[in-house]
């Protein structure tokens, strides 16, 4: 029996519980794994985003926004509901399995009046106004009431988490399988001693929380003295710097794939001044995260 959480994203009781949910609201609705791959068929989608994504560069701009949502909605543990680029309304919704981010249900497409105090997760960009299919096709979509659209979105968190609930005694996670995220690690930890290998999954879990030593041993039901020394024995450095390290990852991620603020940055990862983070950046990487971020830039370009 394979049991990696590919098994989940790909069963036909997720699918067609997306494809009744995009048929009965409306909305278009695709699932994605951890790395952004569109796993599913591509429900509703409207004419104005598939003519967007013809575009390379407006596409690129699709994937980022999802990345953030994914991101905001992974680090809240519900549904995220956010301004895309393009000025539509979509809603992302984490799929995790034992504490595990396998992926997002990615929904909307939307036009909503009045959406006052929604965050845009990428600044608006209105150059595709410019293009006159796209205005077109952007006429076309159908307004969705504010309020509608916050229930869908808990109400579409509500069947997911049920369906993942169903699957629990057939998904089983093996603990030798690389959990690739976005923003988490990509070391394993295959290697280490039972109850440090949970530790260390709960911390890629969760390091972008208020998240202490206390709180992690007893996750794993050992001692505060005890889960100290055992974790620096067995991974090498201590449980704060290790913390560190994979918020710094963390970062990482976040300059290369959104275009968020330094000190939302800092914010999202748990650091209270944005000033420390950015010097415990530069002491790490022996630049600063603006000047990480313009690198990426520069070989992009």
């Amino acid at each position: 029996m394979n049991t990696k959480p590919d098994n989940f994203l790909e069963s036909q009781g997720i699918n067609k519980i997306l494809e009744d949910f995009a048929n009965s609201t409306g909305l278009a609705v695709v699932l994605v794994d951890i790395e952004g791959r569109e796993v599913s068929e591509s429900i509703n989608f409207t004419d104005f985003c598939l003519r967007i994504r013809q575009h390379p560069d407006l596409y690129a701009r699709c994937k980022n926004s999802d990345r953030c949502g994914g991101l905001e909605a992974s680090k809240e543990h519900k549904p995220c509901v956010y301004r895309c680029h393009a000025g539509l309304i979509d809603f992302s919704i984490p799929l995790e399995i034992n504490g595990h981010l396998v992926g997002f249900v990615l929904c909307g497409q939307a036009r909503v009046k009045n959406a006052v105090g929604l965050d845009d997760i990428q600044p608006v960009d209105k150059k595709w106004m410019q293009n006159a299919e796209l205005v077109e096709d952007y006429e076309k979509i159908k307004e969705v009431d504010y309020g509608k659209l916050f229930a869908a979105a808990d109400l579409l968190k509500t069947l997911v988490d049920d369906s993942i609930k169903k699957h629990m005694d057939f998904v089983v996670i093996n603990d030798k399988y690389d959990i690739k995220s976005l923003f988490h690690s990509r070391e394993s930890a295959h290697s280490y001693d039972g109850k440090i290998k949970k530790a260390v999954k709960y911390i890629e879990s969760h390091y972008f929380e208020d998240i202490r030593l206390e709180d992690v041993a007893d996750h794993v039901f050992l001692s505060t003295h005890y889960f100290s020394k055992l974790f620096k024995k067995e991974i090498g450095v201590g449980f704060n710097t290790y913390v560190n390290q994979q918020r710094l990852q963390g970062a990482k991620k976040m300059l290369q794939y959104s275009d968020w603020s330094i000190s939302r940055i800092a914010h999202n990862l748990g650091y209270s001044c944005s000033s420390y983070f950015c010097k415990v950046f530069r002491n790490s990487y022996g630049m600063t995260p603006q000047d990480f971020r313009s690198s990426i830039s520069d070989e992009d370009g």
